[in-house]
């Protein structure tokens, strides 16, 4: 397959090529010079799709309200060191 040079210096990737080489729009093209050749390496853009759910057991349902699981966690935690700093306090150790 054969293209033309633009007047910007630029060329198009055909469909074919494009396609088994799994190019998309976005995608980082890194140029470089072999023995008098133009090698051109692809590299993906950074995806964005969500990895939401992806570390989730088959059959567990997907977390629907993340604010309040997280006010949960914070809770716990909180409830975890207040009681780590009450217990330290009683053995004579002063809290921080």
């Amino acid at each position: 397959m054969s293209n033309v040079v633009g007047e910007r210096f630029q060329i198009t990737i055909s469909k074919d090529v494009r396609e088994e080489l799994g190019v998309a729009p976005g995608d980082l093209a890194i140029e470089r010079v072999e023995d008098g050749r133009l090698v051109v390496s692809f590299v993906p853009r950074a995806h964005r799709e969500s990895l939401l759910g992806i570390l989730r057991e088959p059959g567990q349902s997907p977390i629907g309200d993340w604010s309040a699981l997280m006010e949960d966690a914070r809770r716990a935690r909180s409830a975890e060191l207040l009681t780590a700093l009450e217990g330290g306090s009683r053995s004579g150790r002063r809290a921080r």
